[in-house]
């Protein structure tokens, strides 16, 4: 029996589409499994970033509390608690 290439060809597109129609079948949970593990790592992910971000602006925008003690930052002139040792909002040390 003779096969040319391009039956060849057609013939083991026809087998891989019925191997993966057969695994699609029967897998169909592992890869709904797997969609569902990367949708919520790229939401998880997001909503870190955002959180991260509102806690970041949170301690640029220090307000001090009435009666609190601060400075002023040379580099950024933000006010920055006595206590602290580095500017929450650009990192210089305070000396």
């Amino acid at each position: 029996m003779y096969f040319s290439s391009g039956s060849l060809g057609c013939l083991a597109f026809i087998i891989i589409t019925i191997i993966s129609l057969y695994l699609l079948k029967e897998l169909w949970w592992l890869i709904v499994g797997i969609a569902l593990i990367l949708i919520v790592f790229y939401w998880g992910k997001q909503i870190y970033l955002l959180i991260k971000t509102a806690k970041d602006n949170q301690k640029s925008n220090y307000n001090p509390q009435m009666g609190e003690v601060f400075k002023i930052c040379p580099y950024c002139n933000s006010k920055v608690k006595v206590t602290e040792v580095c500017c929450p909002n650009c990192k210089h040390a305070l000396n």
